[in-house]
């Protein structure tokens, strides 16, 4: 099975990549960058006005506050445990070093793009798998691979689609919902078949944020997405089905969400 991994230059998607040389036959690799408005004050600016215009300058200060807070508080910790508990542990059992991989790549700040498009033309994908990228995927890039195009997200799927899906069910409390869902995309954001879900293993609510709980959940599912592989090859691969269930959708949460957050799990910790 030819693959194609989507996805940031990070790396965790680099271990994940290396993954799937493992487990497919890797084609190539885009590596894309969908917030490319991050790097210019000008496109921060109109970056910061359209959401504004859409959920109001309150809302968009807090999520600065946030970004920003994360950014001098959180981000270093969090990405130090990531080094420790799955990164580093990942590559000394395997023995090996991304370096060492041999695919075509190229970088792209929309997967929707022509050269996106000739480029996976080119290499002939059977599959593609994208994660963390925030570009919706059109009809063209899905109808290339023959099995389609498939995502891997960090959260519970009906129930907590869109963005930071970790943080979201942290503020709600529903510790026991710290998911993830591998899913085949259509044209609902984040609704498409679900093939494996499941739930983040060895959580610690006293020391883990919920970036690293996203990305340990991604891992976490790595066996059961190889065993699906081996299903969809041979054509025995099942949709799962959950019953009862409420979809909800969430977007970039704020300081003020945060704080609640915290607030919340500190007082469930202390029960």
């Amino acid at each position: 099975m030819r693959s194609v991994f989507i996805g940031s230059k990070n790396e965790f998607d680099e271990l994940v990549v290396d993954w799937l040389s493992q487990n497919t036959e890797i084609a190539g690799v885009v590596w894309s960058d969908s917030a490319t408005w991050r790097k210019t004050w000008k496109g921060r600016i109109q970056y910061g006005l359209k959401r504004a215009k859409k959920y109001g300058f309150l809302k968009v200060i807090d999520e600065l506050f946030l970004f920003f807070y994360v950014k001098k508080k959180v981000a270093v910790k969090e990405l130090g445990f990531l080094k420790r508990e799955v990164i580093r542990p990942y590559w000394k059992s395997n023995g090996r070093k991304f370096e060492d991989l041999k695919f075509k790549e190229m970088n792209s700040d929309n997967v929707n793009k022509k050269e996106v498009i000739d480029f996976l033309n080119e290499v002939k994908p059977d599959i593609i798998f994208a994660m963390c990228v925030n570009d919706f995927f059109g009809k063209k890039i899905r109808a290339i691979p023959k099995y389609g195009v498939f995502l891997w997200h960090e959260g519970l799927t009906p129930e907590y689609k869109g963005l930071y899906s970790p943080f979201w069910t942290l503020y709600n409390g529903e510790y026991d919902k710290l998911a993830y869902t591998f899913l085949r995309m259509n044209d609902d954001i984040d609704g498409g078949e679900v093939f494996v879900q499941g739930f983040a293993k060895d959580i610690d609510l006293t020391k883990h944020n919920y970036s690293f709980i996203g990305h340990k959940a991604i891992y976490d599912s790595l066996g059961e997405v190889g065993s699906f592989l081996k299903l969809l090859e041979s054509g025995n691969e099942k949709r799962l089905e959950r019953k009862n269930t409420k979809a909800g959708y969430y977007t970039y949460p704020g300081l003020s969400h945060y704080l609640k957050m915290r607030k919340r799990i500190k007082k469930h910790l202390a029960k």
